[in-house]
This record gives C-alpha cells, structure tokens and sequence, in this order.
C-alpha cells in the first residue's frame, strides 16, 4: 500500500514537472516570435509559433488538478483530445511542407497558400475527432496523473491511431528529404571534388534536426498509447507504476521537445534567446529580410 501511494506521488510530480518544462519550452517559442519582427518572417517558424501556442495551452491544462470538479474533468477531457491531437496534426503539416520545398522545389507563394490549407483542415479533424468523441467515450480521473482524460475503445481508434499516423508518414517524408539533402551534398561534392567541412557540417545538423522531430512525437505518445492500450484491453490488471511514471515522464513534454528541436538545434535562434534573455536590441539580420523557407547559414526549419 505504501509504495503504490509513493509510486502515485512520483508520477504526480513528475507529471507537473515536465508540463512546467513543456510551457517554457513553449513559451520561450512563442517570446522568441512575438519578440522579434524578423524571426517570424519566415512562415515555417509561423507553423512552429501556432504549435507552441496549442502546446502551451495543453501543458497549462496537464496543471490544473481535474478531479475535484466533474464538470471541468469532463471539459478537461475534452479539451486535451483536441489540443493533444493538433500538434502531431501540425507536425504532419510541418513535414509535406518541408518535403515539397526540399524534394519537389515549390516556391514560398505556393507552400505559404498550402500551409493555411493545412492548418485550417487539422482544426477541421481536430475538432469533428472531439465532437464524435463526445456520444462515444466519458472523461475521467487518471489516479496517477494530474488531469482528466477520456477513456473508451473509441479513444484508441480515434485518436491514438490517428496520432501514429501522423507520425509514420512523418517519419517517411524527412527520410526521404534527409535522403535528397544527402544526395545534394555528394553532388556538389563530386562536381567541386572538394570536402567543405562547413557545408558537411550543416548537412549533418540538418539530418540531425529532421530526425529528432518524428522521434520528439514517437516520445510523447509511444508509453501513452501502450498504457492507454493496456488499460482498455486488460481492464481488470493490476497498475504499471513503471509505465505509469514513464507516462507521466514523457506524456506532457511535446512542448519541451519542440523547443529543444526549433531553438536548442538552431544557432539563429539561440542567438536570438541570448537576445531577449539578456535584454539587447534585437538586431536585423540582413539574410531573414527576405522571407524564405531555410536560414542561409542552415537549412532552418
């Protein structure tokens, strides 16, 4: 009795520490493109300044105990299905996009028009996924976790499943575009017969960032989705309290991973955190005046 009730106060803790990283990560994204003009003139950190917007928000709610209220466990509930399925959603969108402008050479005039087609039908699914959740599934208590979620064999199929498949097509497009920049590189390579440590440098950073994005989702839902699964098809089973700390551990940090892969991974963008960090002028870089899909010193996402 004694160590479930401290394994159930050690996923309670760490469930709030990693939603208190999470909504920094985030909103440390969020201060970096309200902060400066230039840094969201390029429309893919617009996408990554909408998702850190709905990751902030989900970490807030990962707060807020939901038990002593039905009435909010219930709209807590909900409220996650539909903030917790629109970053994988984005992500998605993240990924065709960077696909078409890597693999298939669009122009900006054309990804920018894709984009808002892209965000606008991942409300749409987003928001018709909670809507049809609400006839089939109720929202409860998690006694291990901080916050209310819905439970039902519908949740499954509806959300998880549409989650990993956001996240395997993902992962399929930045392998083929990390497979293009790679066989960029070994052209100018063969054309110049030269080894530009710099360009092989960026090259590698590059395919570096573009597989730590499907794995920043595959980290934030894989223990969710077997705890999640175990729960619906093993129902009368004892409780994990490995996979529940795990749980608790990964599930609220989309919005820490996201800040580790758009900021931690981009010299731009760590210069511009040191920037608002220490309070200098922001000062304007003549190369993100125009507003491109990828920095000039990296391929910036």
């Amino acid at each position: 009795m004694f160590y479930i009730s401290f394994a159930s106060s050690v996923d309670l803790y760490l469930a709030v520490t990693t939603s208190i990283l999470s909504l920094i990560g985030s909103l440390i994204i969020v201060a970096l493109n309200l902060r400066f003009p230039d840094y969201r003139k390029n429309f893919f950190r617009k996408l990554i300044f909408i998702l850190s917007i709905y990751d902030a928000i989900l970490s807030f709610l990962f707060l807020i105990p939901g038990e002593k209220n039905q009435g909010f466990c219930t709209f807590q509930g909900y409220a996650i299905v539909w903030l917790g399925s629109m970053p994988a959603y984005i992500s998605l969108s993240i990924s065709v996009i960077t696909y078409l402008n890597v693999s298939k050479n669009w122009s900006v005039y054309r990804l920018k028009k894709i984009s808002n087609k892209l965000h606008i039908a991942s409300v749409i699914v987003a928001t018709v996924l909670t809507c049809f959740t609400i006839g089939f599934a109720e929202s409860v208590h998690f006694p291990f976790t901080n916050w209310c979620f819905i439970k039902g064999r519908f949740m499954l199929g509806a959300f998880y499943v549409l989650i990993w498949i956001c996240t395997i097509v993902s992962t399929i497009l930045y392998i083929n575009i990390v497979k293009q920049i790679r066989f960029v590189y070994k052209t100018i390579e063969q054309m110049t017969n030269l080894v530009d440590k710099r360009r092989k440098r960026d090259n590698l950073k590059v395919q570096m960032r573009m597989s730590t994005i499907p794995l920043s989702l595959v980290l934030t839902w894989l223990i969710a989705s077997i705890r999640r699964s175990r729960e619906i098809f093993f129902p009368d089973s004892e409780q994990n309290s490995t996979l529940n700390i795990l749980h608790s551990l990964t599930n609220p940090l989309q919005g820490f991973f996201d800040c580790v892969v758009f900021v931690a991974f981009s010299s731009y963008s760590r210069q511009k955190l040191k920037e608002l960090v220490c309070c200098k002028e922001p000062k304007e870089n003549p190369d993100m005046t125009r507003d491109t899909s990828f920095d000039d010193d990296e391929r910036e996402l």
